[in-house]
């Protein structure tokens, strides 16, 4: 294993040996004022989505319980969860076991979506590849133009932490991951995805730590 696998899977390990069943872990991420940061109507996060994404046939990735898919299950046609944790998994499927346009899939790897090519009218991923290695991000967004069909599009929150190259996502400031927007920007024009909209904030304090970037397939 190279040190890049290494770090891949330290990072996916976090989540994925999570034990899940008693919900005390992701039920945090449930209440209402964390998801408002993402679905209050005035969110940079819910305008960015409102905007850009066709909902007929959308995919979630590394959507954890599906909170963030619990949101829009009624308005997709089709709708399909992934994520690395099979606890997570197992506690989506019950969630949407009414739901039957609705699939949860575990990833066999944390970096890419074995999916059918050219399918998905929308991609989207919150709260998740912040924490991601630069090598995870770079192969999620190869995946995302391999699924997304021609002129679908991604929306896409991640890192901009430029400090600590060298370090941990737990060294730095909320595990978000060495990535700077940039490096998104040069991985997408190397996968044939055009950025439409890229933007950079702060998540806690005053240092713009995250991005969010929409992407479409050529």
């Amino acid at each position: 294993m190279t040190e890049a696998d290494a770090d891949h899977e330290a990072v996916a390990d976090t989540w994925r040996n999570i034990g899940a069943f008693d919900y005390e872990y992701f039920e945090r991420y449930e209440k209402p004022e964390f998801l408002a940061l993402f679905w209050a109507p005035e969110s940079r996060f819910r305008k960015a989505f409102e905007q850009y994404l066709d909902l007929d046939d959308v995919l979630d990735v590394a959507s954890g319980a599906g909170r963030h898919s619990a949101q829009i299950v009624g308005r997709c046609r089709r709708l399909t969860l992934i994520d690395t944790s099979v606890d997570a998994t197992a506690l989506a499927r019950k969630r949407f076991s009414n739901a039957p346009h609705v699939t949860v899939a575990l990833s066999p790897d944390g970096k890419s979506l074995p999916f059918e090519k050219g399918r998905f009218s929308s991609v989207f991923s919150y709260d998740s590849t912040v924490h991601f290695e630069p090598m995870t991000v770079a192969s999620y967004i190869m995946e995302v133009a391999s699924v997304l069909k021609p002129r679908g599009r991604a929306l896409l929150h991640h890192s901009n932490y430029s400090e600590n190259p060298t370090g941990k996502f737990k060294e730095n400031p909320d595990w978000r991951n060495f990535m700077p927007k940039g490096f998104v920007e040069h991985v997408c024009a190397r996968a044939g995805l055009t950025i439409i909209e890229q933007q950079a904030f702060p998540w806690n304090g005053d240092s713009k730590t995250d991005a969010l970037t929409v992407m479409e397939k050529d």
